[in-house]
């Protein structure tokens, strides 16, 4: 009996497998943008407002500027509107961007370095910005 249900297993091992990766291929493809637009699924780390802005103390940044904002889930598409704080630390030039919920929750939804401030032409005419590393 042992035997029979081990041959049983190896003949429907392919088959459920050609399934799953099927499923998975299919999901992928789901998540795909239509056309050529770039979508950026990023995954943020979010605590309790007063933990998050310990971590961003240790950069000894300040508070800059605030808003509302609105970001989006990566897995259903929600939109989660919440406001923002971006702080800045004008020597070092690093920098971070807080989302805060009704909650009390906090995600850092950017944060980086060489904050300074743009001096090249408008970014509403035809010429994109530069970027380099």
């Amino acid at each position: 009996m042992r035997i029979l249900t081990v041959l049983i297993l190896l003949l429907l091992a392919p088959v459920t497998m050609a399934g799953m990766t099927a499923s998975l291929a299919q999901a992928q493809e789901s998540k795909k943008p239509e056309g050529d637009a770039l979508t950026i699924f990023t995954r943020a780390p979010c605590d309790m407002f007063p933990k998050m802005v310990d971590t961003i103390k240790k950069y000894k940044e300040e508070l800059l500027f605030v808003g509302d904002g609105m970001t989006f889930s990566a897995k259903t598409g929600q939109p989660h509107n919440g406001g923002m704080m971006f702080f800045v630390n004008q020597d070092t030039g690093t920098w971070s961007m807080l989302q805060l919920f009704a909650d009390g929750m906090s995600c850092m939804i950017m944060n980086g370095k060489r904050f300074e401030p743009y001096t090249g032409p408008s970014p509403y005419g035809n010429d994109t910005p530069e970027y380099t590393e």
